[in-house]
């Protein structure tokens, strides 16, 4: 229903027709008037000329009369009476008399009135709809208070009908004041802080799933309930040595973290969850302190006091009333998109370990809400940009695309002197000198505020982060005499100054690297042989032993004359390397990913930080020329405690190179040798050189055409005709050099093609050969033209100790 409207030293007019009714308690104050003005719904419609009406269940039509012209005909004579009738109202004695003597006439008009009327159906409809959301809304209370007392007896039947008598008239109510505007958000927002802390508050102890199981010995890591949900669906049921060790720490003591373990052991996951946790608990903070509220609906009110005067506003105030419009809406959520603190930064070496690093931690947040970005150069400025103005709470990128965003200006990347949590992935790699300029200014940028830079978390993690290297050559020879001039850093002194380049207070250390600096399930192996044999000796291994294989080189030229090599020889490789457009590059990698039996050629650029499942092999096909460089790229193989070999290509003058590489490792051994049968190379070698010879002719036709199009282009400009040129069928062709040598060159590239796809179309290997004993004369096992190189390394290593065995057992003899 709708209260009085207040009007000076005038009682209210009561509508004609309406008995007396008993005495109403404070909570339903209420009486029948009619009102001059609108009355307006929540989507902000009119009901012009309708009366106040009571949006209720026992909604009464006759309480709508419409201030339209009827089409009814009235008696003018009669209408006069009425006026005169309504004016002696006022008096006391003659208010009961007036309105009986009227009653059944009024009741007909009004009756008449609602049935005709296309606004009070439309009122109807509208009482119904709000009465269906008010029936949702008292169901999710009651839902709520199940929750939070379990066990006891819910007595909030009488408070439930109070709170739906005083928000049954919320169609009508005006728009509050500013002062009590701000009482009622107030009251909202801490009304919603206690439900949202509630139901967001991270459950430390286990989670009221299937899963719960599964993911039972992540319990007492610290690790929220939203993110165990989402490591039970990744799989990842226990937590890696490294994750168990420095978990506590950054989530519970808040501690710097300074981490070394061998790749493939999860550390990622190491920095990512206590990342993601801190941030959930910063963002519950700042609900509950009211700096950020939650955002709001569109078109959506809020809901005033129930201790507000619910009266019908007048026509002057409906404007103010009518609610936001779209570009209100839209500058709200600009606003809170400005205020939206950008509070994790994370930086990689190169561009798809950052879209790596992404997909894990967006993996990790599914049931967080929170966003994750990756920036990182090859791809249009303009993209990533649209992707910050998203606000994400935390941004992967790699040092060089990032300082050009913040250089230029970005909004978002502005807050990167107020993150809270900053990870610098592979941080040797990242610090040497020379490399990643960027990155020390934005070190600079960041270790600014002094204040601002102890409250920040850091993370720091490498796989070769406790490495030390020797003194180089030159250093050494000048270190003569009782005082060297220079010192080898010690591993204590590696660390010292990383804490004090990135600004780093009291870290946890964290060193769980082996000895040998590689994982224990890797297999390590080399193979002697000339430069020219390389060749054959790496189509060998493929076609012997097929599987996901690797392939680094030390330069671009390597990597382009390799994938030219073997994908005449139908290997189909894979080229990765820096001067390919980023688009080609992820493309290349998603599809060695999908391919069992893949075959990716590249450079250092994959050598770090790529995971990449069920790689078998890893092949050096030029000796690294750093001991870091061999670890990773050693590691893209035997990663999560799985089986993997490596096998590294020496030819004579890298051998001093091999040597400096294992002295800094600190080995006292030599690779074991891989095992090559010398029997089937001949067949190898035949392949192999057709595919050289090949790739020769292909180059010179390409030659050819490329001069005879200059030559034409040319001769077109000065308007020219060259003999022979435009008639290839005429007798004049075969005095043109030029296509002469063409079809000489088109005829030497289809004769070798034909011979090499005859001698691809035979095996090397037949079906009864077996690699256990490579250089036995003796009977041949009947295995597989396959073998696991793996399996095959392990045979050939056992036959050595064996060897040796039987060495010194006849040295003793004799």
């Amino acid at each position: 229903m709708v209260q009085n409207k207040q009007k000076t030293a005038k009682p209210p007019k009561l509508l004609k027709g309406a008995a007396k009714e008993p005495a109403l308690s404070k909570a339903e104050n209420w009486q029948k008037v009619k009102i001059k003005g609108h009355v307006i719904s929540d989507d902000c419609g009119g009901y012009e000329g309708l009366i106040g009406l009571e949006v209720l269940k026992d909604y009464d039509a006759s309480l709508v009369k419409s201030s339209q012209k009827r089409t009814t005909s009235r008696n003018p004579d009669r209408e006069r009476k009425l006026k005169k009738k309504k004016r002696k109202v006022s008096k006391g004695d003659e208010e009961e008399s007036s309105e009986s003597s009227t009653e059944s006439e009024s009741e007909d008009e009004v009756a008449v009135a609602a049935r005709t009327s296309k606004k009070a159906r439309l009122a109807e409809r509208h009482a119904q709809k709000m009465q269906k959301l008010r029936e949702k809304r008292e169901k999710r209370k009651e839902l709520r208070k199940q929750k939070k007392s379990k066990g006891k007896e819910n007595d909030n039947s009488e408070e439930s009908s109070d709170e739906h008598a005083a928000d049954r008239f919320a169609l009508l109510r005006p728009p509050p004041s500013d002062d009590e505007a701000e009482e009622v958000a107030k009251a909202e927002d801490s009304a919603d802080q206690q439900e949202s802390s509630d139901e967001e508050a991270p459950e430390l102890v286990s989670i009221p799933t299937d899963e719960a199981e599964d993911v039972s010995a992540w319990n007492g890591l610290g690790v929220p309930a939203s993110i165990l949900r989402a490591l039970g669906e990744q799989g990842f049921k226990t937590p890696t040595q490294i994750q168990a060790l420095t978990l506590p720490a950054a989530i519970h003591g808040k501690k710097d973290i300074l981490g070394a373990a061998e790749t493939g052991s999860g550390k990622t996951l190491a920095f990512g969850i206590p990342m993601l946790a801190g941030i959930m608990e910063l963002k519950q903070r700042n609900i509950r302190s009211g700096i950020r509220k939650a955002p709001k609906v569109k078109g959506q009110q809020p809901e005033p006091a129930a201790d507000e005067h619910e009266l019908t506003p007048p026509p002057e105030e409906l404007d103010h009333v009518s609610g936001a419009s779209d570009e209100e809406s839209d500058a709200e959520e600009h606003t809170q998109r400005v205020q939206t603190p950008l509070y994790g930064l994370v930086l990689t070496p190169t561009r798809e370990l950052a879209v790596q690093v992404k997909n894990h931690l967006v993996a990790a947040a599914k049931y967080t809400g929170i966003r994750v970005a990756a920036i990182f150069g090859g791809l249009a400025v303009a993209k990533q940009e649209r992707v910050l103005r998203q606000c994400p709470d935390i941004v992967v990128a790699t040092p060089g695309r990032l300082w050009e965003l913040y250089a230029q200006g970005n909004r978002h990347l502005g807050k990167i002197e107020d993150v809270s949590f900053l990870v610098i992935d592979e941080t040797d790699r990242m610090v040497e000198k020379g490399h990643f300029e960027e990155l020390r200014s934005l070190l600079k940028v960041l270790n600014s505020d002094e204040q601002k830079k102890h409250q920040r978390q850091n993370f720091v993690y490498s796989a070769t982060l406790t490495l030390v290297h020797d003194l180089p050559d030159h250093m050494q020879k000048r270190n003569v005499g009782k005082r060297p001039k220079f010192v080898k850093q010690s591993v204590d002194q590696k660390i010292e100054s990383l804490i004090e380049e990135l600004g780093i207070s009291q870290p946890k250390i964290v060193d769980i690297t082996s000895s040998q600096q590689t994982a224990q399930t890797l297999t390590e192996s080399r193979l002697l042989c000339p430069i020219d044999h390389k060749d054959y000796h790496l189509y060998y291994f493929i076609q012997r032993h097929p599987g996901r294989t690797i392939v680094f080189c030390n330069s671009i030229d390597c990597v382009k004359r390799l994938a030219t090599l073997f994908g005449l020889l139908d290997c189909n490789p894979l080229p990765l390397h820096a001067n390919m457009i980023q688009k080609q590059r992820l493309k290349n990698l998603e599809r060695f990913r999908d391919s069992p039996t893949g075959l990716l050629i590249a450079t250092d650029v994959a050598a770090r930080g790529l995971d990449i499942p069920n790689v078998e092999h890893v092949i050096h096909y030029q000796v690294p020329r750093t001991s870091e460089n061999y670890v990773h790229r050693s590691g893209r193989t035997a990663r999560a405690n799985k089986h993997g070999i490596t096998v590294m290509f020496m030819e004579p003058g890298e051998v001093k190179s091999y040597v400096k590489l294992y002295k800094t490792l600190e080995r006292t051994e030599d690779l074991p040798l891989f095992p090559i049968s010398e029997r089937f190379l001949g067949a190898v070698r035949e392949r192999v050189n057709l595919a050289r010879d090949l790739d020769k002719e292909e180059l010179k036709l390409k030659r050819v055409q490329s001069e005879r199009g200059w030559m034409k282009k040319h001769a077109e400009e000065m308007d020219m005709i060259i003999d022979g040129y435009n008639d290839e069928s005429g007798s004049d062709q075969d005095e043109d050099p030029f296509v002469i040598e063409r079809r000489r060159n088109r005829l030497r590239v289809e004769t070798v093609r034909a011979q090499l796809n005859a001698l691809l179309a035979q095996p090397i290997f037949p079906r009864g050969f077996s690699f256990k004993y490579p250089n036995s004369e003796a009977t041949q096992l009947a295995t597989s033209h396959t073998q696991s190189a793996v399996e095959t390394m392990k045979a050939a290593i056992e036959d050595q100790k064996q060897a040796k065995k039987d060495r010194n057992k006849r040295k003793r003899n004799a």
